[in-house]
């Protein structure tokens, strides 16, 4: 029985080869408006990073790739009369594929570009961390405390490691001239509910109480959106 599965498979294989070499592919790459064998670089709302793109006939094509998402700043508020420092970092790299199907691949106009996309990217980061201390001595009576005796609170919040799946619209494969062009999307990745946790030390110590509250008032916030520009060279002159 495993014998025949085997050959099967192989004569499938066989047949499948023999009909592709059998097309021209490159009748494939000029009549996809979307997509082209094509690599380049990826700026967007979730990172920078780099794709690869790929005709899988006249309608379809794919993407893989990945962005990295590396976010650092600082930042100044109040709480109640006191000024407060907060050093704010967080990393979000996936690896990703997308399918895309142009619907309108065959019309004359700018809408043969484009392109529904489905897929999903596996977060391998997704964390931000905030470490929050006073800007300013703090006045208990005739008492100065500084900053670092205040203390200092670390709060951290955290998706899964997990796939997390996308939809989205694009414009692909817009050319520039014969070697490259360009592709604009917006979509969305739903990620996994956040988890948050506190440490905090000296006066501050007891606000990891927080930690649930505000987690609960952030479980929604699982939407990272995805407005992207992509540069494309093309493997293959049309």
């Amino acid at each position: 029985m495993k014998k025949k599965i085997t050959l099967l498979i192989a004569g499938l294989i066989g047949l499948l080869s023999a009909h592709a070499q059998d097309q021209n592919p490159f009748n494939v790459i000029r009549e996809n408006p979307a997509y082209q064998w094509s690599f380049g670089p990826l700026l967007s709302s979730a990172g920078l990073g780099l794709a690869i793109y790929r005709p899988l006939g006249n309608p379809f094509g794919v993407q893989l790739g990945v962005n990295l998402m590396p976010f650092d700043t600082q930042i100044i508020a109040h709480y109640g009369d006191h000024e407060t420092r907060s050093k704010a970092r967080a990393r979000l790299h996936n690896a990703h594929l997308l399918f895309g199907w142009a619907p309108f691949y065959r019309a004359q106009n700018g809408f043969r570009h484009f392109t529904i996309q489905l897929g999903g990217g596996y977060f391998f980061q997704a964390k931000g961390t905030i470490h929050t201390e006073l800007n300013e001595n703090y006045s208990y009576g005739d008492i100065i405390v500084r900053p670092v005796d205040v203390g200092l609170m670390t709060t951290t919040v955290s998706w899964a490691k997990t796939v997390a799946p996308y939809a989205g619209i694009a414009f692909g494969n817009i050319r520039i001239d014969d070697r490259f062009s360009f592709n604009l999307t917006a979509g969305a990745y739903r990620l996994s509910s956040p988890r948050v946790d506190i440490v905090a030390t000296e006066l501050l110590q007891g606000n990891e109480a927080n930690g649930p509250i505000i987690e609960r008032n952030v479980r929604n916030y699982r939407y990272l959106p995805n407005i992207q520009f992509g540069l494309n060279y093309n493997f293959f002159i049309r």
